[in-house]
């Protein structure tokens, strides 16, 4: 029996309403505008299949969807796919699809787009070709089921599906039969917004698929709902970066993709902006060419690495030291995979062990061709101050510069470069998912020891089994001088204030972004 309220409880009550009446009114999701993106570059293509540009990611995120993508934790959580099982053995994957699916040419997705979609990418892509060695059969077998079929059990393929980058978008089947293997110039997803217009170093529009089904789960990272607030968006290639700032603070741009380190401390007084720091590591990598020219002579890639002081580059390209960190582990601290077995070959300042290296690798003055960009500044920065401690100790470096897309078109060609600078970009969410370590990505580090140790942790699912297999393959890594880890950084990006819903984690996200006005 309900009795009738006591003055104590209405006191309560008018006392809650008083309370929320003096709390700030919670931020209403405003639907419509325009996003308005300054990024760093022209992307070289719209295909993620064909490349591991982490700019072609940020872009084709708005435009296609694959059966998995990683929430804020970093772990795998359907996308296109309603459910799916596993079998006892591990070796067999079966995939329900959600039905009513659009693409954006009206066509409803089906079991035969994935299974296309996904042997292009198995062909093309490097973590595709990594997985597709253990495939022994994918099939649609019926309108919306796939099965996956393995020669041994692999624990990786849901996180190898989800992963972001080069990732495993699902195009029609009829883009793949026209195009094969070449790059993609039709671009037709299942995303939240469809291509409406590309015009080249100017800018491309995207617009709001009306027709877009969104998950039912709460977004959560690149997962859940994507609301699709904007009527559209307008990503432009702004490569300076003063001109990305400039843009944001006069109210040109809604969103500026990374910018300096160096201006933190000054944007962070602007009560107009909001400097954005990407709160998961990636580090930065002067890669190598492992498969032809002077860097195939390991004493002299050793040499490199005694030469260099990575603190003085680090804080020269990064600034304040809450942007960046030294640490000698491929993997973050905030991972279970963190390890600093190696650590004797990674921030050696030791000029005069370089030039004892240098003297027994039999160098003859021969130019290092560095394969570089000042289109992103913070790689630039660090691979000038790179260059003057290596002629400090005999080594002749000569940079060869260009804009970003050209060099991720001239790091596929081995005759063209002995060094390129990049990233190993967040979010970093296994060992086995890091470019840098693949037979398969430009750099060509093939190594039977990493390989099989590779396939192990592929294999096994005990964390101590495979942690132990990752220090092995660390150790190997610093063994062979396979490439030059200088450190960890956190990206910086700037806003406005009044764009909300921005996502950090696992990586930058735009997806459930809108405006306040």
């Amino acid at each position: 029996m309900r009795g009738k309220p006591t003055v104590a409880v209405a006191c309560i009550a008018l006392a809650a309403a008083l309370l929320v009446a003096a709390l700030p009114a919670p931020a209403q999701v405003r639907r419509g505008g325009i996003l308005r993106y300054a990024h760093y570059a022209e992307p070289p293509t719209l295909d993620i299949h064909w490349t591991t540009a982490a700019i072609v990611g940020d872009i084709t995120r708005f435009i296609y969807e694959g059966l998995f993508t990683l929430n804020s934790k970093s772990e795998p959580v359907p996308m296109l796919v309603q459910t799916w099982r596993v079998s006892p053995d591990r070796q067999q994957y079966t995939f329900e699809l959600r039905r009513g699916v659009q693409f954006h040419h009206g066509r409803e997705l089906t079991a035969d787009d994935v299974v296309a979609s996904l042997q292009r990418w198995g062909r093309v892509a490097s973590r595709g070709r990594e997985l597709f060695r253990q495939v022994t059969a994918l099939t649609a077998t019926d309108r919306y089921t796939v099965q996956l079929r393995l020669a041994e059990p692999n624990a990786l393929v849901l996180p190898t599906l989800a992963f972001p980058g080069q990732w495993a978008a699902i195009y029609p089947k009829e883009v793949v039969d026209e195009y094969g293997t070449n790059v993609v110039r039709r671009f037709i997803g299942t995303g939240p917004y469809r291509l409406a217009e590309h015009v080249p170093d100017r800018h491309i529009r995207l617009e709001r698929w009306d027709r877009y089904q969104p998950r039912a789960e709460p977004a959560d990272g690149l997962g859940g709902a994507r609301p699709a607030n904007f009527d559209a968006a307008l990503i432009m290639p702004v490569p300076d970066p003063a001109v990305r700032i400039a843009g944001v603070q006069r109210g040109e741009y809604d969103f500026a993709h990374a910018v300096p380190p160096d201006e933190y401390e000054r944007l962070r007084q602007d009560p107009r902006v909001v400097p954005f720091v990407e709160p998961s590591a990636s580090w930065l990598l002067g890669q190598f060419n492992k498969r032809q020219g002077i860097m195939t002579n390991k004493t002299l890639r050793h040499a490199v690495l005694a030469a260099l002081d990575l603190e003085k580059i680090m804080a020269g390209a990064f600034g304040p030291r809450a942007l960046w960190r030294l640490d000698p582990s491929l993997m973050p601290k905030e991972t279970a995979f963190w390890t600093d077995v190696g650590k004797e070959y990674y921030n050696q300042k030791n000029p005069q062990r370089a030039r004892q290296l240098i003297a027994e690798a039999g160098y003859r003055g021969e130019p290092i061709r560095w394969l570089t960009s000042p289109e992103r500044p913070t790689y630039f920065d660090a691979t000038q101050i790179a260059r003057a401690q290596l002629e400090a100790v005999g080594l002749r470096v000569e940079l060869v510069t260009t804009d970003w897309a050209t060099l991720l078109t001239r790091r596929t060609r081995p005759e063209l470069w002995d060094i390129f600078t990049t990233g190993m970009l967040a979010p970093l969410t296994d060992p086995t998912l890091i470019l840098a370590i693949l037979p398969t990505w430009p750099g060509w580090y093939e190594s039977r020891e990493v390989a099989g140790l590779l396939r192990l942790l592929a294999r096994h699912v005990d964390p101590k089994v495979r942690y132990d297999f990752w220090k092995r393959a660390q150790k190997q890594f610093y063994e062979d001088a396979a490439a030059i880890k200088f450190g960890d950084f956190f990206v910086l990006h700037l806003h406005r204030r009044e764009l909300k819903g921005v996502v950090g984690a696992p990586i930058i996200d735009l997806g459930t972004a809108y405006l306040e006005r």
